[in-house]
């Protein structure tokens, strides 16, 4: 993004510095030789503050920004480790034991107004909590749920917000969100939080 920035103002300036130079430039000739660069470097210019402009945009509004990797160590048939390795390095490592053959993780997201969103701020979001569960119903209900809290289970901002979510133009929408995927050993995971919610993304198997 930062060349992109670099060569948008490299190139407006390339086209003001030629557009002066017609005015003091003597003879015809050489106003319309000036004038006509003058204006194919001014086109070059918006063309490359458009691409900056949608870049921006497309950043703002379906960036997804790296939370935590994620490894499993399958314990039996019904249990297994979970490796949560968050990219804050505000925040310890942890590691837990969850039974079922998925694990999830949640949390509560802000959403601002697209406004802000568009001058770059990003939705608020804190995950608060992993947990193991089953694919299967039945045996779902048949198992008390494993959850850990990840830090402070409570988050206190985001329900003063969720609560004031009414009265606040500027918040779009303030609520949990979760994802959740197979425990698969072989497999490694990267945790991902976009505008709207929490994402998992499944890496190669090793």
């Amino acid at each position: 993004m930062l060349w992109l920035v670099a060569a948008t103002v490299v190139v407006w300036l390339v086209a003001l510095v030629l557009l002066s130079r017609v005015i003091r430039s003597q003879g015809v000739q050489r106003k319309v030789r000036g004038l006509v660069a003058g204006l194919l470097w001014l086109c070059a210019g918006l063309l490359f503050a458009t691409i900056l402009i949608v870049a921006h945009l497309f950043r703002a509004f379906q960036g997804e920004e790296l939370v935590a990797r994620v490894a499993i160590s399958r314990l039996s048939a019904r249990e297994f480790e979970l490796a949560y390795r968050p990219t804050d390095k505000t925040q310890a490592p942890l590691d837990v034991r969850l039974r079922g053959d998925q694990w999830s993780v949640s949390g509560g997201i802000v959403k601002w107004h697209p406004w802000l969103t568009a001058l770059g701020l990003k939705s608020y979001h804190r995950p608060t909590r992993l947990s193991g569960q089953f694919s299967r119903i039945d045996e779902q209900r048949a198992e008390r749920p494993t959850v850990h809290p990840l830090g402070d289970a409570t988050d206190g901002w985001w329900s003063l917000l969720y609560w004031m979510d009414p009265f606040l133009p500027f918040i779009d929408a303030a609520y949990g969100s979760a994802a959740y995927a197979f425990a698969e050993p072989a497999a490694g995971y990267e945790l991902y939080v976009s505008p709207t919610g929490y994402l998992i993304k499944r890496q190669s198997r090793r």
